[in-house]
């Protein structure tokens, strides 16, 4: 999946390839999704399978076409380390998207602070940002919506990775010059591709599934009977709804031959 030349190593801006922390932060580089495949022959749609993935029975990629990103379903807590996944998203996003916040806040001012009924001018003003984003980022963990993403096995759009990352990238690995653009969301400080993407597409309204959805797709942590103890409670009608439309005709029934 990853070639660590070094001239790989320069353009997804990796460590050399006796000291790399993790290749696959090259894909928080909108290049790869691009120069990695060829155009009107590599299909949008790309499944990532790590080296202890294994898949349990037949996938139709055909049928996750409509999301942008399914991945397993991470728990509330998060073992490794302890993160409170259901505010620990809502939160990256608040702190990624401070300059629009910042631009908003400097607007409702009209350019200044008030303070004891005097305005103070700011010292630095925050430029508009070139594309306003929703600051809303939608509930999570009610109403069987939960955090997906885990990356381990997961399909992607490439279309929808790159608009990710060019709305909101990271200052290290996106190989763009976040410090000359004026952006209304940009990363700093996380590793993990996975939940990067999780986080950025669900600040975007990038269309996702829902909990027991993703655990049909894929499960590490949590399978999906878990996922609706954890994310809402779903009734079989619903389920078998869900199965079928992912799974295909037969899948109900090798749904339920799977619970016993």
């Amino acid at each position: 999946m990853f070639l660590l030349s070094s001239s790989y190593n320069a353009q997804y801006k990796m460590k050399s390839c006796s000291n790399f922390y993790n290749p696959s932060l090259a894909l928080m580089n909108p290049n790869y999704w691009i120069d990695e495949f060829l155009p009107k022959v590599d299909s949008d749609l790309i499944l990532m399978i790590q080296g202890d993935s294994f898949l349990c029975h037949h996938l139709d990629p055909e049928k996750w076409r409509d999301v942008a990103f399914v991945g397993g379903v991470w728990p509330r807590v998060h073992v490794h380390p302890e993160i409170k996944m259901c505010g620990y998203m809502p939160a990256k996003w608040r702190s990624w998207t401070h300059k629009q916040r910042m631009w908003e806040s400097q607007q409702q001012q009209q350019g200044g602070v008030v303070k004891n009924g005097k305005n103070k001018k700011k010292k630095h003003p925050v430029n508009r940002p070139t594309k306003m984003l929703n600051m809303t980022f939608p509930p999570i963990c009610t109403g069987g919506k939960g955090p997906v993403g885990n990356g381990g096995l997961s399909l992607r759009s490439r279309t929808w990775m790159a608009e990710a990352i060019t709305n909101c990238p990271h200052s290290s690995y996106s190989g763009m010059n976040t410090s000359d653009m004026d952006l209304a969301c940009s990363v700093l400080g996380v590793d993990n591709e996975d939940a990067y993407f999780g986080i950025v597409l669900a600040g975007l309204q990038a269309p996702l599934p829902m909990a027991f959805e993703a655990a049909l797709f894929s499960a590490e942590m949590l399978f999906s009977a878990e996922v609706t103890s954890f994310y809402g409670e779903l009734s079989m009608e619903d389920k078998e709804r869900y199965v079928q439309q992912r799974w295909g005709e037969d899948g109900v029934s090798l749904y339920k031959h799977m619970q016993g």
